[in-house]
């Protein structure tokens, strides 16, 4: 029996907008894997064709590659119908402007293969800048580890639920089991994140599973003016739907220690949520932002700090 044979199917998911030339180097780092059974899934929802006319070459040489065009959607209706469209067992999505290692999915399947109760692996990561120039990463992203380490579900979620942020990785950086994220990305307790659609499934994920962290940088997330984090809308949505996130894990329970309930991180993230709000009432009119939702989630912050 062959090695692709043997292997598990493991899907790489590539949704991109709009960044041909940063999402043709994504594709080619996903293309030199050493890992011998991949699937790589690209979902296209820019707004001309520049993208496709990139990729139709690469899909012709190469048929573990399947490419669809959803015109000018929705940002999280692109990453989930990238999402839809996996075969494998296994997910690695890989934002189109960042890079991997060539050993990246192959280290990551020994390890998820090898220890009971795995749904994800993640590793640290390297900074990089435009140019794909290494660069120094800020505190914050320091490695979690400086060994390989088998963390405990329960005690990685509480850890990010302390307000650590996500030191699980972004999107690029972890490999999952489909099955245990569940069939749509980016749900946690019913409710759909895009913003935060990341964090939202590591931490449905660690409800039921443990993390291995791999200590070696094994993908590139690269920096630069263009990112849609930069972008004051995402910035608003992001801390919303931080706030909303925080209200779901401490109602959820599992990861809230009894003797911390977390009244701080809770409180911060409403005072800068509604300041931000205060300051950006034109924004607001903006129809992605539903009036009445955007108030039920301030009243739940509030009612859940004053109960």
């Amino acid at each position: 029996m062959s090695a692709a044979a043997s292997a598990p199917l493991v899907s790489i998911l590539l949704p991109t907008h709009n960044r041909p030339d940063y999402a043709e180097l994504a594709l080619r780092s996903a293309l030199a894997q050493t890992y011998p059974n991949l699937e790589i899934v690209v979902s296209d929802n820019s707004d001309d064709e520049l993208t496709r006319q990139r990729f139709a070459p690469y899909a012709e040489r190469h048929p573990q590659l399947r490419y669809h065009r959803i015109a000018s959607c929705p940002p999280m209706e692109n990453f989930n119908n990238c999402y839809s469209q996996a075969r494998g067992e296994f997910v690695n999505f890989l934002m189109d402007d960042d890079l991997y290692h060539p050993e990246k999915i192959a280290r990551m399947m020994q390890v998820m293969l090898t220890q009971d109760n795995l749904g994800v692996v993640t590793s640290s990561r390297q900074l990089i800048d435009a140019n794909g120039q290494p660069m120094a990463s800020p505190p914050h992203l320091a490695p979690l580890f400086s060994v390989d380490t088998h963390v405990t579900g329960l005690s990685l979620g509480a850890h990010m639920a302390a307000g650590n942020g996500n030191v699980l990785g972004e999107p690029t950086t972890a490999l999952f089991r489909k099955a245990v994220a569940g069939p749509v990305f980016g749900v946690y307790q019913g409710h759909q994140y895009s913003v935060m659609s990341d964090l939202a499934t590591w931490m449905t994920i660690l409800s039921s599973h443990d993390c291995v962290y791999l200590h070696q940088p094994l993908s590139y997330f690269r920096v630069h003016a263009d990112q849609d984090q930069r972008v004051t809308r995402t910035q608003i949505r992001g801390h919303l739907e931080s706030m909303r996130l925080i209200c779901d894990v401490w109602e959820q329970g599992y990861f809230i220690r009894p003797e911390q309930p977390p009244h701080e991180q809770l409180h911060a993230s409403l005072t800068t949520t509604v300041s931000l709000l205060a300051r950006a009432r034109d924004i607001l009119r903006d129809p992605i932002f539903n009036p009445d939702q955007l108030s039920a989630t301030v009243a739940r912050a509030t009612r859940l700090l004053l109960g």
